[in-house]
C-alpha cells in the first residue's frame, strides 16, 4: 500500500511540474536579446558620461529600445511577469531620458549612478528570462 501511495505521489508531483511548464511562457530568445541590447547600450552610455551631448543621445536610444522590449512582451500569452519587468524598466529609462533631456549639464557621478540602475535592472531581467524553461 505504501508503494502505491509513493508511486501516486511521484506521478502527481511530476504532473504539477508538467502543468507549470506547459502553462508558463517559454524561453524567448528575442526577449533575451532585447534586454541584452538595453544593458549593453546602458554600459556604453555609462562610459560616455563626460560627454553630455553623446550621453543624451544614447539615453534616448536606450528609451526607444526599452519601449521596443515593452511592446514585444505585451501580448505573449502567459508572459505577465516579463511584461511587468519590461514596464518597470521602461519607466526607469523614461525618467532617465526626461531628466537628461531637461538638464543643461549632468554630473558624471549622477550620470553613472542612473545608468548603473538601468544596467542592474536589465541584468536582473536577464537572469529571470534566462532561467525560463527551454
Amino acid at each position: 500500500m505504501k508503494r502505491i501511495l509513493i508511486v501516486l505521489f511521484a506521478f502527481s508531483l511530476s504532473g504539477c511540474a508538467l502543468f507549470d511548464a506547459y502553462f508558463m511562457a517559454k524561453y524567448d530568445t528575442t526577449e533575451y536579446a532585447l534586454v541584452n541590447e538595453i544593458k549593453t547600450k546602458a554600459q556604453i552610455a555609462e562610459e560616455n558620461c563626460g560627454n553630455h551631448l553623446l550621453v543624451v543621445t544614447q539615453v534616448n536610444e536606450l528609451y526607444i529600445k526599452s519601449l521596443e522590449f515593452k511592446n514585444f512582451t505585451m501580448h505573449i500569452p502567459r508572459n505577465k511577469d516579463a511584461n511587468n519587468m519590461s514596464t518597470k524598466l521602461l519607466t526607469l529609462t523614461k525618467d532617465t531620458r526626461d531628466y537628461f533631456n531637461k538638464a543643461e549639464k549632468i554630473s558624471p557621478i549622477f550620470c553613472k549612478t542612473k545608468l548603473q540602475q538601468v544596467i542592474n535592472s536589465a541584468d536582473t531581467i536577464q537572469h529571470v528570462l534566462g532561467s525560463k524553461p527551454r
